[in-house]
């Protein structure tokens, strides 16, 4: 990371075991000594110039506040000037972000990062309402939660691949069974030797629905874990080669499209274009850890940071082959696998090795640390001839996202010529023109829908849609009495709608007649959804 500062390197990373149970971790001072003393573990603690912790919301799952000068005194670093960053579900990448422009500034020669989150404090229902905050109030009174609207991302990603009915669940099945089949043999994740068989995924008594089409094993899940990694302006065998971050809209209504997500494109820009990468495709020895805390989002992420293009991201994930019985060797995939070309969440990725929401993010890298050291804690998964790791953190719904870049000190590159200027921020124009009200009664397209089984507030079932009404992205409810069982969401992309604004100023869609009458063209969703 020579361009603009001093060069960053990682003297050492420690790793907590993920843990579903709440009860290995008896407060998070606990958990963080334990990354800690695993990041310091046969050598000599350094002099730190800078603690940099990364935690989410302790205010609510360990209802304390000024956490960062606590965790320094518990650590007996009391003297070492701690500072806390929060940037939702990256905010583990986020914490090593600022360390490093810390070194690179000249302010610090050594700087310990700790991130990490003890969820387990609280009941799932409970987790799941203190994590729906970072949600646009916009879309929270819709009951939207997190994976809601990731959900509507996967509809209108899948309608645009023309994965639709019955081969929506297939794809999702099968990057459930990759990521477990990693996680499996990863002793530190938190499905450690809990392999998921294809067949589970169907299994209607335990896999629930959550929002049209994500199930709950497609959702990562609440867990206690942490990290660590000490930074330092010594040379060391790693260093830091690129840093990218970038925020988008914080509602999906303002957003231009709604099959990527814009802010990861943006911060890999910044990072290749710091690493002198002029394609991140061509690299040798690449290997990335990728933000999957749903099932469908690694395909997504993939083609947003340029692994893959669009239309070839869930064939190099799950295989060419699919409607069938069995599942490909994860281990054997010529494309995603570890002899693979490019390498993807070999960890497990968040829905297998876990996702302590402020952790994971710094989880990423010190997992690509490892790999290229040759100390991945999975052998079966270590790649051979590891050079550069790739970590892309999201956090929110898309909106505050980080893409690391690390590599071995010796892996050195010509910056492309191209790349002597550097990418710039560009303001987004404001998609919203009308007000909703003044939108009512007017003919509208559904882009994508879901019904919304666990919500954050009233209860489920919702069904909602992304209507756009002219220039102008709406929610909608749809006007009619959910009934129990009756999924109608994956039927309505694309159909024309009606948008409503009724007296209590909430919003309704409903279908319009055009050729069809709507009792007929319900009848029809119905069958479609239900077979």
């Amino acid at each position: 990371m020579k361009r603009g500062g001093r060069e960053v390197y990682i003297a050492s990373v420690g790793l907590t075991k993920v843990d579903l149970t709440g009860k290995v971790f008896g407060s998070v001072f606990d958990l963080f000594r334990d990354a800690y003393e695993r990041a310091i573990d046969g050598i000599k603690p350094p002099a730190f110039d800078a603690l940099q912790i990364g935690i989410m919301d302790s205010e609510e799952f360990e209802n304390r506040a000024n956490i960062a000068a606590k965790i320094a005194d518990r650590l007996h670093l009391v003297g070492v000037p701690a500072v806390r960053s929060e940037t939702a579900s990256s905010t583990g990448a986020a914490a090593f972000h600022e360390a490093c422009f810390k070194i690179r500034a000249g302010a610090a020669d050594t700087v310990l990062v700790l991130a990490g989150e003890r969820m387990k404090t609280v009941a799932t229902a409970e987790a799941t309402r203190i994590m729906s905050k970072t949600v646009d109030p916009v879309e929270r009174r819709f009951g939207f939660t997190m994976p809601a609207l990731i959900a509507l991302i996967t509809q209108a990603f899948m309608e645009e691949r023309k994965i639709r009915g019955p081969d929506v669940a297939d794809v999702l099945s099968r990057l459930m069974h990759r990521a477990h089949h990693f996680g499996a043999d990863n002793p530190l994740a938190a499905f450690a030797e809990k392999p998921e068989p294809l067949e589970a995924y169907f299994d209607e008594s335990r896999n629930l629905p959550v929002a049209t089409p994500l199930m709950r094993k497609d959702c990562s899940p609440v867990c206690d874990g942490a990290a660590a990694i000490i930074l330092t302006a010594a040379p060391q065998a790693v260093r830091v080669a690129g840093l990218g971050s970038a925020t988008d809209t914080s509602s999906l209504l303002d957003r231009q499209e709604l099959t990527r997500l814009d802010a990861t494109r943006r911060a890999a820009a910044f990072a290749y274009y710091g690493a002198g990468i002029s394609d991140i495709r061509a690299v040798e020895g690449l290997v990335a850890e990728v933000h999957d805390a749903f099932n469908s989002l690694l395909a997504i992420n993939m083609v947003d940071i340029g692994l893959f293009d669009a239309d070839d991201a869930v064939s190099a994930l799950i295989g060419p082959k699919r409607g069938s019985e069995s599942a490909q060797d994860p281990y054997a995939n010529p494309l995603t696998g570890p002899q693979g070309q490019i390498p993807v969440n070999l960890s497990g990725g968040l829905k297998a090795r876990g996702h302590p929401v402020g952790g994971t993010g710094l989880f990423q890298i010190a997992e690509l640390y490892l790999q290229l050291m040759g100390r991945f804690p999975n052998p079966r998964a270590q790649v051979k001839d590891a050079k550069v790791g790739l970590a892309h953190s999201i956090g929110g719904p898309g909106n505050n996202v980080y893409v690391t870049l690390i590599e071995n000190r010796q892996n050195r590159r010509e910056i492309a010529a191209h790349l002597s200027e550097p990418p710039r921020y560009a303001a987004s124009p404001d998609q919203r023109s009308a007000p909703p009200a003044k939108l009512h009664g007017r003919r509208a397209k559904i882009e994508a829908a879901t019904t919304i089984y666990v919500t954050s507030g009233a209860p489920g079932p919702i069904h909602v849609a992304l209507l756009s009404v002219g220039d102008r992205r709406v929610f909608a409810k749809l006007d009619a009495p959910a009934e129990p069982g009756k999924d109608a969401a994956t039927a309505l992309a694309g159909h024309p709608a009606r948008f409503l604004v009724k007296d209590d100023g909430d919003h309704y869609f409903q279908l319009v007649r055009d050729r069809w009458d709507v009792p007929s063209l319900f009848r029809s969703i119905w069958d479609r959804v239900t077979k």
